[in-house]
């Protein structure tokens, strides 16, 4: 009797070792991740970017009659970026321009006008204002608006830019720019999602020749990026 009681406790221990590895060990499979809920449309006169791996949104700018490109001294852009999306780390630690980019340096792939970022003389080339920076010195405080002055005579250039891309002082345009605020790349594992407002080209000495981009002129989506899946625009309703 007591070999035979000493056989079922041991029968008893390997089965409940059997429950505990089913039900809590590695070999069970990791929930899934419940998918992220459609974001509403953003508010009219805003666009949505969502902009990850050095992706940015191109804008258009054309001038009033009788103005030239010297006539211009800086851009702005407004910017909303939410408690999530503002602890996300800036692409290389700071805020890029790339520009300026004519008809010529875009492709179409039927879903998509799309400037190549893997085209070296489209990167670091094409860079007329970088920034290094920090939410903080942006004066970036999550779900409100802010805004950012971007150079755009060369000064403040990536070290490779080439300033041929200037606009020359009597260029009339039209101009395209990119922008964003862009998410670090590692792995590709997230993009920076933010509202934009108010893209503005700055006029010298009248504000009212001052010229507000309303998109990219393009009926396609248009960027600057590695992927063109790295960027997404919404317009606002």
């Amino acid at each position: 009797m007591k070999k035979l009681a000493f056989i079922i406790t041991i029968l008893a221990i390997f089965a409940l070792a059997g429950c505990t590895s089913s039900g809590g060990g590695n070999t069970t499979a990791a929930p899934r991740q419940a998918a992220q809920p459609e974001l509403p449309p953003p508010p009219a006169g805003t666009e949505r970017l969502t902009l990850g791996n050095a992706g940015l949104a191109i804008y258009r700018f054309d001038l009033p009659d009788g103005q030239t490109w010297s006539n211009y001294n800086k851009l702005t852009a407004e910017y909303l970026v939410d408690e999530e999306n503002i602890t996300k780390s800036l692409r290389s630690g700071a805020v890029r321009l790339y520009g300026n980019y004519k008809d010529s340096h875009f492709s179409e792939d039927g879903k998509a006008m799309t400037v190549s970022l893997s085209d070296n003389n489209m990167f670091a080339r094409m860079i007329i204002d970088h920034k290094d920076t920090t939410w903080a010195a942006m004066g970036a405080v999550a779900d409100e608006w802010f805004t950012y002055e971007y150079v755009i005579d060369g000064s403040r250039a990536h070290g490779q830019y080439n300033k041929d891309n200037i606009p020359a002082g009597d260029a009339k345009g039209p101009f395209y720019f990119a922008l964003g605020l862009t998410s670090q790349d590692e792995g590709r594992r997230y993009s920076i999602t933010q509202l934009v407002r108010n893209i503005t080209l700055h006029h010298a000495d009248n504000p009212d020749l001052n010229v507000v981009s309303t998109g990219s002129g393009f009926e396609l989506p248009a960027s600057a990026a590695y992927f063109p899946t790295e960027v997404k625009r919404q317009m606002g309703q």
